[in-house]
């Protein structure tokens, strides 16, 4: 879907628009969003060349305007880098949700 401003504008392009001031107490990356940042600096150019800038930002496009816009920039950033590894077939979508489901049991087994 198109930008409701300007038709020739995607959902997702979003540069030279005010959203206003930045709050950094907000930005601050949370655990997570390094880790995430690392696992992709490591698979990117930066590191093992599996995927590259522009397949990380034809998933976040492809991603569609309900998903995108609920995800913060982090969680947009990581569903994209995991669209593009299920696309390379390096695992699956139900391979990543057992494995998932598999850490999380473990989580809470830990916590008791």
């Amino acid at each position: 879907m198109a930008d409701t401003d300007d038709p020739r504008r995607g959902y997702h392009d979003i540069g030279g628009k005010d959203y206003g001031a930045i709050d950094p107490d907000v930005t601050e990356m949370k655990p997570w969003e390094r880790q995430s940042t690392a696992i992709s600096n490591a698979l990117g150019a930066a590191g093992r060349h599996i995927y590259v800038t522009d397949e990380s930002r034809r998933a976040r496009e492809q991603m569609g305007e309900p998903l995108y816009s609920d995800l913060d920039y982090y969680e947009r950033s990581t569903e994209s880098m995991k669209m593009i590894l299920v696309e390379k077939g390096l695992f699956s979508e139900e391979e990543l949700e057992a494995r998932m489901s598999e850490i999380a049991g473990r989580m809470a087994e830990a916590r008791k």
